[in-house]
Formats: structure tokens, C-alpha cells, sequence
């Protein structure tokens, strides 16, 4: 079921800010013992986290970070060195996928995709 589906996302509360509120209580309650990991795992399987979108320049800042070039980058993220090219440029952006390894790099390090 889709979380739109669901009912968990309003408008007048900007989307997934519901979400992201209820994730917040859930891990307090999870941190005093309240409910386990398996019920935090069954939310984040619910309603996955957002994916956040990368401007052309954060890609090439966390690409920078990383201190690869263009074609290793993209060896890593399964897509070419002209995918990446394009997308530090700003012609076209990452969707799906590739998007998402992104947000992972961004904010677990390159270890969790390794």
C-alpha cells in the first residue's frame, strides 16, 4: 500500500513531515524500550525515509568529497562517467536507483553501498 494510500501524508502539514514526526516518536520509544527493533523495522518498510534530490553541485561536491573522478563515481553508482558528467552540469538529474545510492553515500559514507 502506498503511503499516499495510506492516508500518511497531508498536505497541510507538508507532505512527509507526519511521517518524519511519527519515525521521531517511534525512535524515542524505541531509545526508552517501549517497542523493539522489529516494530521500528516494520514502520521503515511502511514508509520509507524521503529521498532527498542533489543539485548539480552537491553531486559534484560529494563526488569531490570522495576524491574520485568522474568515471570511478560512476562505476560506483552503476552508471556511466557521462551520466555523471550530465548530471554535474545540470542537463539531467538522478532519479530512482541511482538517487537513492546517492542519498546513501551522502549520509551512511561510501562503506554502506561497498
Amino acid at each position: 500500500m502506498a503511503v499516499e494510500e495510506a492516508g500518511l501524508i497531508d498536505a497541510d502539514l507538508g507532505g512527509f513531515k507526519l511521517i518524519e514526526s511519527l519515525r521521531g516518536d517511534l525512535a524515542a520509544l524505541h531509545d526508552a524500550g517501549a517497542i523493539g527493533k522489529v516494530t521500528m523495522r516494520e514502520f521503515d518498510a511502511i514508509c520509507p525515509p524521503p529521498v532527498r534530490e542533489f543539485s548539480a553541485a552537491d553531486i559534484k561536491r560529494l563526488r569531490e568529497e570522495l576524491k574520485f573522478s568522474q568515471p570511478v563515481f560512476a562505476l560506483h553508482l552503476h552508471t556511466t562517467a557521462s551520466t555523471v558528467r550530465k548530471w554535474e552540469q545540470g542537463d539531467t538529474h538522478p532519479a530512482g536507483p541511482a538517487l537513492k545510492l546517492l542519498n546513501v553515500i551522502a549520509n551512511k559514507g561510501l562503506q554502506a553501498i561497498l
